[in-house]
């Protein structure tokens, strides 16, 4: 384990008060006092760390919060669930009590405060003071300037009038905050992604592998501006600024093969600007605890098992399998399809009881990252040391070659788009450069939507976002989706898709009744 995973087990918890009894004057406390922890650079590593292991919560296998994963892998038209009815794949019982979506707003609202703790900490002088290294100071800003980010941005795109914080709250008073406006949250999200860029390194030492780096905040930076472009009228500087971060990437190139990118043996590789650092406890790894009690307990791992039939995938009907949409959009002979779903993904039958009976959807299984030779699981047999990828650069290079189409720059669109597809010409298990796909000659953005389709399917959060951006441009009509469009393999009367209600989720009921502003302004549309 390098030293960085360590730090992801951070205890990040203090006591702010003092004793007044004199009966207590000798009586120990059971954690050190807030002012007197940062008394060393390695102490305040610790506290970074801590921002960083909170994402456990979107990507692990706590089976206390129903595996949030779900949420990132559905709803979109590339993957499906087995059952009918699951609120993010039909809709119809999607609404502001769904514990998922309770759950991941108060997971990213717990990233964005831990980021507020840290740079709060940054700033007092005598913090600074225990750095040895000048430069890691400025790197420290950085990460939590952009994990506060990446929560932000997210919360604008599911949630849309989510409360911005950028400050400490040290009071309930400060945790009544009103609802964001328009792009207000995604507008700081990318001036706080900028100024990370200036301060993070261009890379960290070995031992310190996974932590955020330079080309990663200019990657998300591209995904940023995309983004708003997208809502923001087709916004030619938007695009121009997404074109301009990308310039910016200077260490980052596509893996040798697609399916480098789902395996555990080739973990924060080249193509990987952003992965959370899923590993093991190793006196005890518990998916039924959370991460934050440090010791023997807690999880650290990634929950993948929502691809298989292991007993711990079943609730709800979270089993997810490819849409028929999806397996037709490949080209015959694509390598990356025996990368991505497959019949019989466990042959030599490694994984006994995960791959039972037959696939969840058209017979077939979803396999990124749960492919047996690919993978290492751990805690109860349901979790996983195989690191999500949050930010490839082949995601990058297709939002990029989107904003070169869009400001005219056809040749550079057409190159980046060509780049990915020769890659996966190069992915074929036996080395041999398959006949497809073919490099394009011309590129439309129906072209770059298919590439994107195909190249990204079932990777958390980005079918979805997709969508949606390319309905608010105006270059498809959700309106006009139903079961065959969405790929929904069920019963068209258990599917219940509204436009605008669906195309963000609500805001959860938990924040409606403890925050009076919210609840005056009201849910989102349709809720």
């Amino acid at each position: 384990m390098n030293s960085f995973k360590k730090y992801l087990t951070f205890i990040f918890l203090f006591f702010v008060g003092t004793a007044c009894e004199e009966t207590l004057d000798n009586v120990e406390p059971t954690r050190e006092f807030e002012e007197a922890y940062f008394d060393s650079e390695g102490r305040v590593q610790q506290s970074v760390g801590a921002i960083y292991g909170k994402i456990v919560e979107l990507y692990g296998g706590s089976f206390a919060s129903t595996t949030k994963p779900i949420s990132w892998v559905l709803p979109a038209d590339d993957l499906s669930a087995e059952n009918a009815g699951v609120p993010f794949d039909a809709f119809e019982t999607l609404n502001s009590t769904n514990g998922r979506v309770d759950g991941v707003w108060g997971v990213l609202y717990e990233i964005i405060a831990r980021s507020n703790f840290v740079l709060e900490k940054l700033e007092d002088p005598t913090i600074q003071q225990v750095y040895q290294d000048e430069t890691l100071l400025d790197s420290n800003r950085g990460e939590a300037l952009f994990l506060r980010s990446w929560a932000n941005m997210w919360l604008w795109d599911w949630f849309r009038k989510a409360p911005l914080i950028n400050n400490r709250i040290t009071s309930l008073d400060d945790a009544v905050k009103p609802p964001s406006e328009g792009f207000q949250l995604l507008d700081q999200a990318i001036t706080d992604f900028e100024t990370a860029a200036t301060l993070l390194p261009e890379s960290w030492d070995a031992n310190e592998r996974g932590r955020i780096t330079r080309d990663g905040a200019n990657g998300m930076l591209v995904k940023a501006y995309t983004l708003r472009a997208s809502y923001n009228g087709g916004n030619t500087e938007d695009y121009q600024n997404a074109i301009t971060a990308f310039g910016r990437i200077t260490n980052a190139s596509l893996a040798d093969k697609f399916s480098d990118n789902f395996d555990v043996n080739t973990e924060n590789n080249s193509e990987s600007l952003f992965e959370y650092q899923a590993s093991n406890n190793t006196t005890q790894e518990n998916p039924f605890l959370a991460n934050d009690f440090g010791g023997g307990v807690g999880q650290m791992s990634a929950y993948y098992s929502y691809s298989t039939r292991h007993w711990s995938s079943g609730s709800g009907g979270a089993r997810v399998g490819p849409t028929q949409k999806l397996i037709d959009a490949f080209e015959e002979g694509d390598p990356r399809i025996e990368e991505t779903f497959s019949a019989n993904p466990d042959p030599e039958e490694n994984f006994a009881g995960y791959f039972n009976g037959e696939g969840p959807l058209n017979g077939l299984w979803f396999i990124k990252y749960v492919l047996p030779s690919r993978n290492e699981i751990t805690g109860f047999g349901a979790t996983s040391i195989n690191n999500p990828r949050i930010l490839r650069y082949a995601d990058v290079k297709l939002l990029a070659a989107e904003a070169y189409l869009q400001t005219g720059n056809t040749g550079a669109a057409l190159q980046q788009v060509n780049d990915v597809r020769t890659r996966a010409r190069m992915s074929n298990s036996d080395g041999t450069e398959a006949a497809v796909p073919a490099n394009l000659t011309a590129v439309t953005l129906e072209d770059i939507a298919n590439e994107r389709f195909v190249e990204l399917a079932g990777e958390m959060g980005i079918r979805w976002t997709d969508l949606r951006r390319w309905h608010a441009a105006g270059y498809l009509d959700l309106g006009t989706w139903g079961v065959e469009e969405f790929g929904y393999p069920h019963a068209p009367s258990s599917f219940a898709f509204e436009v605008p209600k669906h195309l963000l989720y609500p805001i959860p009921q938990s924040e409606i009744e403890t925050n009076q502003i919210i609840a005056q302004s009201g849910n989102n549309p349709g809720y």
